[in-house]
């Protein structure tokens, strides 16, 4: 496997970034997904350690907390390739509560520092919107940096341009593995049942 400039997706989750990940794997990356230990250290010098053993046979990352660790990570690989993955603030949220209701994930409640998606919407959009602009100031000018709009520009070409890919994929861009079209969790009262099931089974 040659050595490849990394490539880190910093966009939250549901803003397409299981589709980018899936389009570069087809590209030839090895796609390292979220680590919850990334979490655990409170000593900056022990989490660039583990960061830098753990993304040794990785090319690429993707998935949360990643996204949070944005300044890490460009301090770590300066030449690395940057994209920010965003969405509609309100489709993004509608999608966050239908995916994850009520379940009351650790890992979200660090990040979002509420319980849960739903009902802590205002605070979930908050984060969500607050991370963005603040991702986009600190790149500014920086010449490795590439915002994907999910609605507009997530594309092959986008893409290949940007990583300076010569040899661009003639196939459809990829959907995520979870982008299909579902009924139920559009239903609240489904919705209620999963988080309690999930909460339970977890002991949330």
């Amino acid at each position: 496997m040659i050595d490849k400039t990394k490539v880190f997706v910093i966009g939250f989750q549901k803003t397409g970034t299981t589709s980018l990940e899936l389009a570069l794997q087809r590209l030839g990356f090895r796609v390292y997904g979220g680590d919850k230990n990334l979490m655990k250290f409170q000593n900056t010098i022990e989490l660039k350690t583990y960061i830098q053993k753990t993304l040794q046979n990785w090319d690429a990352v993707q998935d949360m907390p990643w996204p949070i660790f944005y300044k890490q990570l460009f301090e770590l690989y300066p030449e690395a390739y940057f994209i920010l993955t965003v969405r509609d603030p309100q489709s993004w949220i509608q999608s966050v509560v239908q995916f994850f209701g009520s379940i009351r994930f650790p890992l979200h409640q660090k990040i979002y520092g509420v319980p849960c998606a739903e009902g802590y919407e205002s605070r979930y959009l908050e984060v969500y919107q607050q991370n963005n602009k603040e991702v986009q100031f600190f790149f500014s000018g920086k010449p490795h940096f590439l915002v994907m709009d999910m609605k507009k520009d997530f594309n092959y070409e986008t893409l290949c341009s940007f990583l300076n890919i010569q040899d661009i994929p003639i196939e459809a861009f990829p959907h995520g593995r979870n982008n299909g079209r579902r009924t139920l969790p559009k239903y609240k009262w489904y919705r209620d049942l999963r988080s309690l099931y999930w909460n339970l089974k977890k002991g949330y």
